[in-house]
């Protein structure tokens, strides 16, 4: 009698469920205001993944890897970036809660002179004038000593209250004769997103205090 030994082997399959949705968090937010239209913007993730962008912003990377990632947004208009947010989905399409991008300006506009001027053009012994300089935004790093130069005279340092209008008093040399005097401002102030701006000169002033 011929007996069939029949051996059936049962393969199992090893599989993992995965629920568990990435988590991401803001590490370095974009510099605000700021001049750079394609600024850097570092996020962390627990997970590898797929990233989604929402809201105004986005960018060439899609991918996101565990830690730290560093993503460049796309070219950006001047304006305000509140409303970016950046999802992460894993290989198993569990998808994280959206972090919102920290609110930030893009400014790529430079700061003008809407208005330089004297109170008075024609000093005499005795006199001295206000010096009014009006920017067309809050200027950062703007020093009256070291952007403007004047002639014939000194300008005790300007101030102001807000960065855009700045005052200073103008006291003429002594001594001194010459119809052909102007006050010059400079090139290297910029505005609070790192914008240079203009030079300017003020009208003419006549020195006589000879």
């Amino acid at each position: 009698m011929d007996f069939l030994y029949v051996l059936r082997v049962v393969y199992r399959s090893t599989f993992i469920i995965d629920k568990t949705a990435p988590k991401v968090d803001e590490v370095t937010a974009v510099t605000t205001p700021t001049n750079d239209s394609t600024p850097d913007y570092t996020f962390s993730s627990d997970e590898a993944g797929t990233i989604t962008y929402g809201g105004s912003c986005s960018s060439s990377t899609t991918s996101a890897t565990t830690g730290n990632n560093t993503i460049t947004l796309v070219s950006l208009s001047d304006g305000t970036y509140s409303n970016c947010t950046i999802i992460v989905t894993d290989s198993a399409g569990n998808a994280s809660s959206a972090l919102s991008v920290s609110t930030f300006v893009v400014d790529t506009t430079a700061p003008s002179v809407s208005s330089f001027t004297l109170s008075d053009t024609a000093l005499i012994t005795g006199d001295n004038a206000t010096v009014t300089l009006v920017f067309s935004e809050a200027v950062a790093s703007f020093s009256s000593s070291a952007d403007i130069t004047a002639d014939n005279g000194t300008l005790a340092a300007m101030s102001s209250a807000d960065n855009v209008t700045w005052t200073g008093t103008f006291t003429p040399t002594t001594n001194t004769e010459d119809a052909s005097n102007t006050l010059s401002l400079a090139t290297s102030y910029t505005d609070t997103a790192g914008n240079a701006g203009p030079a300017e000169t003020t009208v003419n002033y006549a020195v006589e205090t000879l």
